[in-house]
């Protein structure tokens, strides 16, 4: 991870102690079961993907745009965990993480001869690709509107993605080769927040995040979507259901190939989509 990520990542934690410290102990306890003073969930999640990758390079300009999932085989769904937890520093003020870890692999064919970096893959080649992005959301909300059974907010998210691809292919007449690509980038949004409760057991909450940004080597845009349902058992538990939707459209200068230099330009389209069920521990 980057300084520039670590820093950002740091500041928002600092923030949230500093507001923590300043509150006090007594009004810490009022807004629940809205909100929970701490709580970390586990969720089990099922993924559906769409990426769309061209990689550049500057010996060979504009590459290849390949669809992952149609012209490579890569799967479009998976089932992989998700861990998250969310911090109610004071009445009108939360702190929010979200992780994920999604690697797949496929075989397929070069039906075209392909350009991918610095490498050209010839037609009929046997491609090898292995995909790997891992991805935390960290967001902080204000809420100026808490009330006895709702309450809304706006605040600012960090999206760090960390995204590393490999292309391995062989042919007869000329051969085998590979290329790597890997990079890490923090992405911006502005985020907007809304909980209900319906009784005395029943919590409902949705998000949207959005932002166009241009910052170092990575320009576009992103947007993000949340709703969920969940049951309230007890003062510890809670269990329930999520629909989050993700998406992300940015051209990505400065990614390391083989070597190790910032040779090559990116340009991803991605869709990453989940159906997560959950336990929640809340404090």
């Amino acid at each position: 991870m980057s300084r520039q990520i670590r820093f950002s990542i740091a500041s928002i934690v600092l923030a949230a102690a500093v507001l923590m410290t300043a509150a006090p102990a007594e009004a810490q306890r009022e807004w629940q079961p809205l909100f929970d003073k701490f709580n970390f969930k586990a969720e089990f999640s099922f993924v559906g993907i769409s990426t769309s990758i061209r990689l550049d390079s500057e010996a060979l300009g504009e590459g290849t745009t390949l669809n992952f999932e149609d012209d490579l085989d890569l799967g479009n769904r998976e089932s992989i965990p998700t861990l998250a937890f969310e911090w109610q520093i004071a009445k009108r003020h939360r702190l929010g993480v979200r992780w994920q870890d999604i690697t797949r692999a496929s075989n397929a064919q070069a039906l075209t001869e392909i350009q991918w970096g610095d490498e050209t893959i010839p037609i009929d080649a046997d491609i090898t690709l292995g995909f790997d992005i891992t991805q935390t959301f960290v967001d902080y909300t204000y809420y100026p509107w808490v009330k006895d059974k709702w309450a809304a907010g706006f605040g600012l998210g960090l999206r760090v993605m960390d995204v590393s691809a490999t292309l391995e292919w062989q042919e007869e007449t000329v051969g085998e080769g590979n290329q790597n690509a890997s990079g890490t980038g923090p992405l911006p949004y502005l985020y907007f927040d809304y909980r209900r409760l319906f009784g005395e057991k029943w919590r409902f909450s949705a998000g949207l995040g959005w932002l166009y940004i241009s910052i170092d080597d990575i320009s576009g845009g992103q947007w993000i979507g949340r709703l969920g349902i969940e049951y309230l058992v007890g003062k510890r538990w809670s269990f329930g259901a999520a629909v989050n939707f993700a998406h992300i459209d940015v051209d990505w200068e400065g990614i390391k190939n083989d070597d190790g230099e910032g040779l090559l330009a990116m340009a991803l389209d991605m869709d990453i989509n989940d159906f997560s069920v959950f336990a929640r521990v809340r404090f």
